[in-house]
């Protein structure tokens, strides 16, 4: 009998229609056979389930680890960067290239004189 069907519940009590949604529901859902491997099956089932969860707990932790290895070691290089001062100049950029006496130099930037050719004294 379920509950779905086209009777009269109005005049079953509450208590007779609590009781026919049980029949249906045992008539719906056996029960399961007890037998001696009924519990190892349970927590098999369980742990199944739980696999997932832990699979993504894992990968976590993992990129984690990897995330505070790396910026260990991205401290240590800035770290040991600042400790080799000598590689930048206490002088500003103007006065670098004020001593580099740039004046002595000018033949890199002497100006360039060129002579078009022309096209009749050209010949193949």
């Amino acid at each position: 009998m379920l509950l779905t069907d086209h009777e009269d519940h109005g005049s079953m009590g509450d208590d007779a229609r609590l009781d026919a949604l049980f029949r249906a529901y045992r008539q719906a859902v056996p029960d399961p056979e007890p037998s001696a491997d009924f519990m190892p099956r349970l927590w098999q089932k369980i742990e199944a389930r739980e696999r997932v969860p832990l699979l993504f707990g894992k990968l976590a932790r993992n990129l984690v680890t990897i995330a505070v290895a790396l910026s260990v070691m991205m401290a240590v290089a800035v770290s040991l960067t600042r400790l080799d001062t000598h590689v930048y100049s206490k002088q500003s950029y103007v006065e670098v290239l004020e001593a580099n006496d740039l004046h002595e130099n000018l033949d890199n930037f002497a100006p360039v004189h060129v002579e078009p050719v022309s096209d009749m004294g050209y010949q193949r």
